[in-house]
């Protein structure tokens, strides 16, 4: 019991210090837990993607999950604001992904562009939500489809400590969960659906995962008259 009371502040601190000084190097962490990286690919084949298909993933930080895409046959493209984490997603890049800096807010792309747009952990950190949807919206084709991934406002002390023991989590990996739980800013899951609503998008529908830590909501794009 004791060596576990010290490794936990220790882990706590390492994480402290990537995100202080070496983020791009936390968020690469971060994706290789099982835990984590299992969840966005399940939210990404919940989507059932055509193959072919042009994706779009805003605020892609360290880019695993648009690797992931596009060695599925997608052709995917990651944006986001930091150079440092499009350095890193480029070193990972394995799969032919393609990585752009850009803002949510100004998204640098023509109108009804890519047949899906995604983002994870996006919404829920960023100033203006509803200007970064309207840009996700901007650029996905009439009949496309919208997604997002957010931590779930409502999730107590308790409820990610059952969590992290049924997934039997410990070091580094507990700690990511307990600190993403802990600091990250969070939605609720009405709060998003109504940002979707207010955003004219259609056929909306919700998923849970993580035993409810993690929502997403994902839409479809107005088809335009003929």
């Amino acid at each position: 019991m004791a060596a576990r009371m010290i490794v936990a502040p220790l882990h706590n601190l390492h994480i402290m210090g990537l995100m202080l000084f070496r983020p791009a190097t936390l968020f690469h962490k971060i994706y290789t837990l099982p835990w984590y990286q299992e969840t966005l690919h399940a939210w990404y084949n919940s989507m059932k993607c055509d193959t072919g298909s042009a994706i779009l993933e805003v605020g892609c930080a360290t880019g695993q999950l648009t690797v992931y895409m596009a060695g599925h046959g997608m052709n995917a493209l990651g944006v986001d604001n930091s150079e440092r984490m499009l350095k890193q997603a480029n070193i990972s890049n394995t799969n032919n992904a393609h990585f752009k800096l850009a803002s949510a807010l100004n998204l640098p792309f023509k109108n009804e562009q890519f047949d899906y747009v995604i983002a994870a952990s996006l919404l829920n950190i960023i100033s203006k939500p509803e200007v970064a949807l309207n840009e996700m919206l901007r650029v996905c084709k009439p009949g496309g489809k919208i997604s997002v991934l957010v931590p779930q406002a409502g999730m107590t002390d308790e409820a990610i400590n059952k969590l992290a023991n049924e997934l039997n989590l410990s070091g580094f990996s507990r700690t990511a969960l307990t600190t993403w739980h802990r600091r990250a800013p969070k939605m609720q899951l009405k709060q998003l659906l109504e940002h979707f609503n207010h955003a004219g998008l259609q056929h909306c529908s919700t998923g849970i995962y993580l035993n409810g830590m993690v929502a997403t909501v994902t839409g479809t794009q107005l088809l335009t008259c003929a």
